[in-house]
């Protein structure tokens, strides 16, 4: 009796030594989530303590996410990623609250150091009195550029502008993506899935308030990212959207009028071959992205077929119908990336597969993409391009 006593408290010790907490700082939490493999979570719960250091104040389904750090301030040590605020406490955590995080450590992409979903223990807030200010949409855009990239400003925002960009509604959760134009410089202020207030959405033409705090998105546009929208006056004379069929490059040429990122207001049947596969088709989410040109010959590269429904049988060299709106994509160089300057469709058009004919000069020879000195390169028929089709 003895012995099998004694074996149940070492088991017992063993379990109660397996649901450990380690405690550490936001710095040692740093350090051990990079040094595990891009993508991997750990597998021993820790607990963190630390200063919010960086947040868009957005709390979703009782969630929020928020930098931290060791000390008071504006460094951005550790992701917190979706943390479970308390039941009985959801105001959204401020700049300088201590607070406490319990779960697993994630290496994200190599870079950045995380937890998701931990569970939140909030030790002490800070008391947090914001300015709210009344902006146009061209000083708004200037105070967000003014930021680096990623922060959030501390203050509130109220800008008032027309709609130039409104993409559907999300009808779960009432929110939508909404853009504002600067007409000096046609910079664009987005409203980046903006809560509506009332039970209309925006359209273009319509007149929009916003409210919220700024966000300078990776340097690449200002956002209002979890803010508030109200419709103040709807246009009389609202565009109606037309279906327009068009060959590769006439919806390149479409969409190459749009600004960086914007979706086109009319809907495109556009019309060519397939002739590359840019991501293989998904099982998991049935669909495939790829290239298309109008001529298999002459490929060009800068029209892209983005996650369109479907598509488990499409090879090279078919010929398709493509529907969607045309978003104009666009990524500034880096020092070792190139410039990204396409249109593609938005991700869940659909397509058709049309017969060829002799006609069509389909020619089926696969392409290979290469990188070279950071640009990046198509070798076709023993010809290279660039991105956007010039022969090197």
């Amino acid at each position: 009796m003895k012995k099998i006593v004694t074996l149940f408290a070492a088991a017992f010790a063993a379990m109660s030594m397996s649901a450990a907490i380690t405690d550490m700082t936001c710095a040692q939490a740093y350090s051990a989530a990079l040094a595990l493999q891009s993508g991997e979570t750990g597998t021993d719960t820790v607990s963190i303590v630390g200063y919010v250091t960086n947040t868009n104040g957005t709390v979703s389904r009782g969630q929020q996410s928020f930098w931290m750090d060791d000390e008071p301030g504006t460094t951005k040590t550790f992701q917190s990623y979706w943390g479970n605020l308390p039941a009985d406490d959801q105001t959204p955590l401020n700049v300088g609250d201590k607070v406490k995080i319990v779960g697993f450590l994630m290496n994200y992409g190599g870079t950045t150091a995380e937890m998701k979903n931990g569970d939140v223990t909030i030790i002490q807030r800070v008391s947090v009195v914001r300015d709210t200010t009344v902006v146009d949409v061209c000083d708004a855009i200037a105070i967000g550029e003014a930021l680096n990239s990623g922060d959030v400003s501390d203050d509130y925002y109220d800008v008032t502008g027309v709609v130039t960009m409104a993409a559907a509604g999300n009808d779960t959760y009432h929110t939508q993506t909404i853009d504002l134009t600067c007409e000096a410089d046609n910079k664009i202020l987005e409203g980046y899935n903006i809560t509506l207030q009332g039970d209309d959405y925006a359209a273009v033409g319509d007149t929009v308030r916003f409210l919220g705090r700024l966000t300078n998105y990776n340097n690449t546009k200002i956002e209002f990212n979890g803010g508030k929208a109200w419709i103040v006056g709807k246009n009389a004379n609202q565009y109606e959207p037309q279906i327009i069929n068009a060959t590769v490059a006439e919806a390149v040429a479409a969409g190459m009028e749009l600004n960086n990122g914007a979706l086109s207001l009319d809907t495109f049947i556009v019309t060519g071959f397939v002739d590359s596969i840019a991501t293989v088709y998904s099982e998991q989410y049935n669909n495939i992205s790829f290239f298309m040109c109008d001529n298999m010959a002459n490929p060009t590269y800068n029209f892209e077929a983005y996650r369109v429904k479907g598509g488990a049988d499409l090879k090279v060299g078919d010929k398709v119908a493509v529907k969607s709106v045309l978003q104009h994509y666009y990524k500034a160089a880096t020092e070792d990336k190139a410039e990204i300057n396409l249109i593609e469709t938005v991700s869940g058009a659909t397509y058709e597969l049309l017969p060829t004919s002799a006609l069509d000069n389909v020619e089926t020879a696969a392409a290979e993409k290469f990188i070279q000195d950071g640009q990046l390169y198509i070798r076709k028929n023993g010809v290279v391009y660039t991105i956007l089709g010039a022969q090197k």
